[in-house]
């Protein structure tokens, strides 16, 4: 089976292909990875199980040849011509009866979590809000050391959510895309996927508030 773990980060599991669209994918497939790994006193670029794939470019993989599409925590990092792209992508590569699972930030279960938490009368709610969201800017992450940064920056570091999903626009995203049999479900359980757990871990026990979806091609 042709499995595309797309925006992989670090969970990079044999049988699958694992893309990132960071530098570091595209650093670490060179020896001059590992001596920057150190200068940087990170493990992330030791790892040479991921390539670098950008998602704003047509696939280089053949129509009707992808068993499983598969990204968490990546789809609202893309602009909205992006996700077009992806998922109209994502149907032209998968077989007939292929599956796309899509793990998100779930807008309403965030939304929900900070009306609750405003008339409790938490005065953070909004700050930890935003910071779900995303949307923040100056001064929200910690600076490393000038490699790291320089790194980060050649990387449009940080990356925030261009958009933001709950289970009915996601949905409509992928009927629009062709996709039937839309259904949601749950961190590292799945109908369709026999191995999730290969990349959904239930030992990290997935992240908060997330919105788990699938899809099948026709």
């Amino acid at each position: 089976m042709l499995k595309l773990n797309l925006g992989c980060g670090q969970i990079r599991p044999d049988g699958w292909i694992n893309t990132d669209s960071s530098l570091n994918s595209l650093i670490q497939q060179f020896l001059v990875g590992r001596l920057i790994a150190k200068l940087m006193g990170s493990t992330s670029y030791q790892s040479s199980n991921a390539k670098y794939m950008s998602l704003n470019r047509r696939w280089k993989f053949k129509g009707e040849s992808v068993d499983i599409v598969y990204a968490s925590h990546l789809f609202e990092h893309l602009s909205i011509k992006s996700t077009k792209l992806f998922l109209n992508e994502a149907y032209r590569t998968l077989k007939s009866g292929g599956i796309i699972r899509l793990v998100i930030p779930d807008l309403l279960s965030n939304a929900s979590e900070y009306v609750m938490e405003n008339e409790k009368g938490n005065k953070e709610a909004a700050a930890q809000f935003m910071w779900v969201l995303n949307l923040h800017r100056e001064g929200q992450y910690p600076k490393g050391n000038l490699m790291h940064d320089l790194i980060g920056w050649m990387q449009g570091w940080p990356h925030q959510h261009k958009y933001m999903y709950d289970s009915y626009s996601l949905t409509q995203l992928f009927k629009e895309a062709g996709f039937e049999k839309i259904e949601e479900s749950v961190y590292g359980e799945s109908s369709t996927i026999q191995d999730i757990t290969s990349v959904e871990d239930p030992a990290i026990g997935g992240y908060g508030n997330s919105l788990y979806m699938e899809a099948i091609k026709k």
